[in-house]
């Protein structure tokens, strides 16, 4: 699998297990049992609410303290319209190294 490069070109081809995982085995049994835990599934829609959903952005976003950077916004910035290159260089530097917030599906409470 590709996972591609650090930020110093550097090919990302392995990971560092945390201390309480004695292997790879162990970290996803571990991983599956709690993402397949009753507290998962009863509170899934909270996640989904912050991620996809109505506290995204705006009001329920900052009480929810969920807010990030103004261009990691899906449509926040039209990279084809900055005509100044240091600009345009430094917002495709921002959003190479945070990324963009997905695509916000729901406006009301998910079930």
């Amino acid at each position: 699998v590709d996972f591609g490069n650090l930020q110093t070109g550097e090919k990302v081809d392995d990971v560092i297990l945390p201390a309480w995982a004695e292997n790879a085995t162990e970290f996803i049994r571990l991983h599956r049992l709690a993402l397949e835990s009753d507290y998962v599934s009863s509170n899934l829609n909270h996640w989904i609410d912050l991620i996809f959903g109505y506290k995204q952005q705006g009001k329920e976003a900052e009480n929810a303290n969920n807010v990030f950077f103004y261009l990691t916004y899906e449509n926040a910035v039209d990279l084809s319209k900055i005509d100044d290159p240091i600009e345009r260089k430094s917002i495709e530097t921002q959003l190479a190294g945070f990324g963009q917030c997905p695509s916000q599906l729901f406006t009301t409470p998910h079930p």
